[in-house]
C-alpha cells in the first residue's frame, strides 16, 4: 500500500469540480431510495451509459445492487437544501420533497436540472467504492443552471470572463453605440431576458414578481398605480392581482388598495434568492471596483431628480 495522505488526497480529488446529482431507486420491498452523488459521469452514446459510484459502508448498498432501475436527478444551483437533505443518513429524506412523474415508476425530483432514469445494469469493484454502470432508458432537460461542487464547497456555473464578447472596433461599433438610452436598453435586455426566462420556466410569470417586488416598498397600491409603477399593462397586473390575493399573497383593503402578506414575502424571498444569484453570473469576471463603480453610476442616473 502507498504511504499517500487521504485526507490530502481527498482535497486534491476536490479541485476537480464537479456537478451534484441525487441518486433514487425504489428497493424491492417498495421503499424508496435517495442518496446525494457527485461520482456521476457520462461512460457511452452508443449504448447510452453512465456510472456513478457509492461507498461499500453505505446502508442502502444491498437496495441499490438488487433496484431493477435508478434515476440520477441532476440538481439545480438552487437545490443545495436538497442536496444536503439526501447526503444525510435520515430515514424521512421525501419529506415534503416534490415529486413528479417517472416513466419507470421511480422517485424523481422537481426542479432537477435534469434525470436519467437508467437501468441497473452491473456493478464493479472499486476499492472502498462500488461502481454502479446503468444504461440511459428515458431522460429530459430543463434550462435551469446546474449546482457545482468544488474546493469542498457549492459553487455555481458562469460564463468564463475569456469567453465574453469582445468589445467591437470603432469601424464596427454601431452609432447607437454612442447613446446612453439604447446602451441602457440593450444591457438590461441581455440581462432581464434569460433571468424573466428563468422565472417562467419556474412557473413564476414577470408580472407577478414585479407586482411583489415593488409592494413590498412601496405598499397601497391600486391596480391602475400598480401597472404604471412596474410598465405592464392593465389587463396583465389585474390577472395577477387576482391570482396573487386568491393564493393568499396579497391583501385588498377596503380602498381597494393592495399590500403584500407574510405568505407573498415568503414567495418573494424565492424569487429574490434566484436573483442574488443570477446577478452573480451576469457579474463574474468583474472586479469589486468596476460592479460598485456601474451600480453609483445608475443611481445617480435613477435618482438624478432627488439630487
Amino acid at each position: 500500500m502507498t504511504d499517500i495522505d487521504t485526507r490530502e488526497l481527498r482535497n486534491c480529488f476536490g479541485k476537480f469540480a464537479t456537478g451534484i446529482t441525487v441518486i433514487t431507486a425504489v428497493a424491492p420491498d417498495g421503499t424508496k431510495l435517495g442518496l446525494t452523488v457527485n461520482s456521476f459521469s457520462s461512460l457511452s452514446l452508443d449504448p447510452p451509459m453512465i456510472l456513478w459510484s457509492l461507498d461499500k459502508r453505505s446502508n442502502s448498498l444491498d437496495a441499490l445492487k438488487n433496484a431493477s432501475h435508478f434515476a440520477v436527478n441532476v440538481l439545480a444551483s438552487d437545490q443545495m437544501d436538497l442536496s444536503n437533505k439526501f447526503a444525510s443518513p435520515s430515514d424521512e429524506k421525501f419529506a415534503g420533497v416534490e415529486l413528479i412523474d417517472s416513466k419507470y415508476g421511480l422517485p424523481l425530483l422537481a426542479g432537477a436540472v435534469a434525470h436519467l432514469e437508467c437501468k441497473n445494469v452491473e456493478t464493479h469493484d472499486g476499492g472502498d467504492h462500488l461502481i454502479f454502470i446503468g444504461q440511459v432508458e428515458h431522460f429530459n432537460i430543463g434550462d435551469r443552471k446546474p449546482l457545482l461542487y468544488a474546493n469542498g464547497q457549492y459553487a455555481i456555473a458562469a460564463r468564463h470572463p475569456a469567453t465574453r464578447q469582445a468589445e467591437p472596433d470603432e469601424a464596427a461599433r454601431s452609432s447607437s453605440d454612442d447613446f446612453i438610452i439604447p446602451l441602457l436598453l440593450r444591457s438590461y435586455w441581455e440581462i432581464s431576458d434569460p433571468f424573466y426566462q428563468e422565472l417562467q420556466d419556474e412557473g413564476i410569470p414577470v408580472a407577478h414578481a414585479r407586482i411583489l417586488v415593488h409592494l413590498s416598498h412601496t405598499p397601497e397600491l391600486t391596480v391602475n398605480e400598480l401597472s404604471k409603477a412596474i410598465r405592464v399593462d392593465m389587463a396583465s397586473v389585474a390577472m395577477s392581482v387576482t391570482w396573487l390575493c386568491d393564493n393568499g399573497h396579497l391583501t385588498r383593503l377596503e380602498n381597494d388598495k393592495l399590500v403584500i402578506s407574510e405568505q407573498g414575502m415568503s414567495h418573494l424571498n424565492t424569487v429574490q434568492c434566484r436573483a442574488e444569484r443570477f446577478e452573480q453570473e451576469v457579474l463574474d469576471g468583474y472586479t469589486d471596483q468596476e460592479i460598485e463603480m456601474l451600480k453609483s453610476m445608475l443611481r445617480k442616473l435613477i435618482y438624478r431628480r432627488e439630487i
